[in-house]
C-alpha cells in the first residue's frame, strides 16, 4: 500500500476505536463475575478476537454486538471435559488465558501461532505452579503449547519477576479473588511497562476488588472480595491515538480525537507528555484531546513505561535534525518481532542511522528519503511508518492488513484525515 500525504497542516476531529487492553482485562473480569456482564465500546480486533473466541470454547454465551459485549455466565457454568484453546498472535490473551484456566475444571491446552510460542511465558508457569497449579509443557520447556490440569490455586503468596512482562503481574491480579486466603504478589527486581499494571488494577477497582501496594511494592489482595459490577463503558485506545498525535506532530496539524479520558491510566497516554516535550501543545477536555504540531525537535526519553510507542517515536525522531535517544526499549526485542532490530533496518531504508544497545536505541534524524516499508506480521511497524507517510510521499507499506491484530479501522481513519 502506496501512503498518500497531506497536502499540508490539517485541523481534524476523528474518533478511535476502544481500547484492547482494557477490553482484554474487562474480558477475563467478566468471566470472573456472576450473572451477565455487558462491555460498551469495545474494539474487536484480532486479540480482543482471540480472548472471546477462548471463552467461547469454554462454553461462556457472549453476544457480540457492534457497540457492545455482553457476556453472559461465569466459571460456574464451565463443564468438566477437554478443552483445546488458541491464543493466535495475542500476548495479553495468552497470559490473562492462563491464569484464568488454572481455576477451570477439566483439562486446557493453550496454544498460539509460531512467533507467540517464542514469546516469555516460563517465570508466569513457576508462579502458578508455586501456587498449586499443575502444567505441563506439550512440547518444549518455556514454550507453547501447555497442558493446565488443575482447576483450583491454593498458595497465598507468590514471587513473580517483573523484567520481562508486566502482564505476568497483571494474569495474577486478575484472578487474585479466587484465592480463598488472599493473594500477595512480591514482584522481584523492577517492574517494566508499571502503567500497564496499574490499569489492570483500576480496572479491578472499578468492579469492586481492591488490590493494594504495600510499601515494599508488593501487591496485596484480601479474601472474600468478588467482581460485582454489570456495566462498563470502555475508553478509546491511547495506544491508537498516539499515531495520530504523531501525525499531527509531524505535520503540524491539530488533530482532535474523541472517546480519550485525559485522566486515563493507560501507559500510553505518557506518549502526549513526551509529545509536550518536544514542544507540541496538547489541549485536553472532558472527552477528548487535541495535539497541536509545532517543530520537531530531539531529545533523551525514558519509554519504557509505554513500550508500544517506542516505534512512533523513531520514526517522528528520524525527522528531527539531531540525535533522539530511546530508552527502557529492552522488552520490544520480544514481542510480535523483535522491534529493535526491525526498526533499524527500516529506518535504514529511508537513510536514517541508528545505534541500539540493550536497552537503548539512537537515531540520528535530520531528512529521511522514502522506502518500502516490511511490517513483519507487526501491527505496530505498520502504523509508525504510516506516519511518515502522511509527510514523505513514495512510502509503501507491506502488509498493510496486519493492523487488524489492534486496529482494524486504521487505514479508514488515516483516509479521514484527508
Amino acid at each position: 500500500m502506496q501512503i498518500t500525504p497531506l497536502n499540508g497542516p490539517v485541523s481534524k476531529t476523528i474518533s478511535i476505536p476502544g481500547s484492547k487492553s482494557h477490553t482484554n482485562r474487562l474480558l477475563i473480569i467478566a468471566a470472573l463475575t456472576e450473572g451477565s456482564v455487558c462491555l460498551e465500546r469495545p474494539l474487536y480486533s484480532e486479540d480482543t478476537l482471540a480472548m472471546i473466541e477462548s471463552l467461547k470454547t469454554l462454553g461462556l454465551r457472549i453476544e457480540t454486538n457492534p457497540d457492545r459485549i455482553i457476556v453472559h455466565g461465569d466459571l460456574r457454568s464451565i463443564d468438566t471435559k477437554h478443552y483445546e484453546l488458541f491464543a493466535h498472535d495475542s500476548g495479553t490473551t495468552v497470559r490473562f488465558l492462563l491464569a484464568l484456566l488454572c481455576l477451570v475444571p477439566g483439562t486446557k491446552t493453550l496454544k498460539g501461532n509460531k512467533r507467540l510460542s517464542e514469546r516469555p511465558i516460563h517465570d508466569l508457569v513457576e508462579a502458578l505452579r508455586k501456587l498449586g497449579a499443575i502444567i505441563e509443557y506439550v512440547h518444549e520447556k518455556g514454550q507453547l503449547p501447555i497442558k493446565i490440569l488443575s482447576s483450583q490455586l491454593s498458595g497465598s503468596s507468590v514471587e513473580l519477576k517483573g523484567d520481562l512482562s508486566s502482564q505476568f503481574c497483571s494474569a495474577l491480579l486478575l484472578i487474585s479473588p479466587y484465592f480463598a486466603c488472599g493473594l500477595t504478589i512480591n514482584p522481584i527486581g523492577k517492574e517494566i511497562s508499571k502503567p500497564y499494571i496499574d490499569m489492570t488494577l483500576s480496572c479491578m477497582k472499578e468492579g469492586g476488588v481492591e488490590a493494594l501496594q504495600l510499601e515494599n511494592g508488593s501487591y496485596f489482595i484480601s479474601a472474600h472480595q468478588s467482581y460485582k459490577k454489570k456495566h462498563y463503558a470502555i475508553e478509546g485506545d491511547f495506544s491508537s491515538a498516539g499515531y495520530f498525535f504523531a501525525i499531527a506532530a509531524l505535520t503540524k496539524s491539530k488533530i482532535t480525537i474523541n472517546h480519550l479520558n485525559p485522566s486515563s491510566s493507560q501507559a500510553d497516554r505518557n506518549f502526549l507528555y513526551i509529545l509536550e516535550k518536544m514542544g507540541h501543545r496538547a489541549t485536553y477536555f472532558k472527552n477528548s484531546v487535541r495535539l497541536e504540531g509545532k517543530e520537531l525537535i530531539p531529545l533523551d526519553i525514558d519509554m519504557e513505561n509505554c513500550p508500544d510507542q517506542v516505534m512512533t517515536m523513531a520514526v517522528l525522531a528520524a525527522f528531527a535534525h539531531g540525535k533522539t535517544s530511546i530508552s527502557g526499549v529492552r522488552s520490544l526485542r520480544l514481542k510480535e518481532t523483535e522491534r529493535v532490530a526491525a526498526l533499524k533496518r527500516e529506518l535504514g531504508k529511508m537513510g536514517v542511522r541508528t545505534e541500539d544497545s540493550h536497552d537503548t536505541l539512537s537515531i540520528y534524524g535530520g531528512s529521511p528519503h522514502a522506502a518500502e516499508i516490511d511490517t513483519y506480521g507487526d501491527h505496530r511497524i505498520a502504523m509508525a511508518f504510516a506516519v511518515a507517510g502522511l509527510h514523505l510521499p513514495g512510502i509503501i507499506i507491506h502488509h498493510p492488513e496486519v493492523v487488524n491484530k489492534t486496529f482494524p479501522t486504521f487505514w479508514t481513519c488515516l483516509e479521514a484525515l484527508k
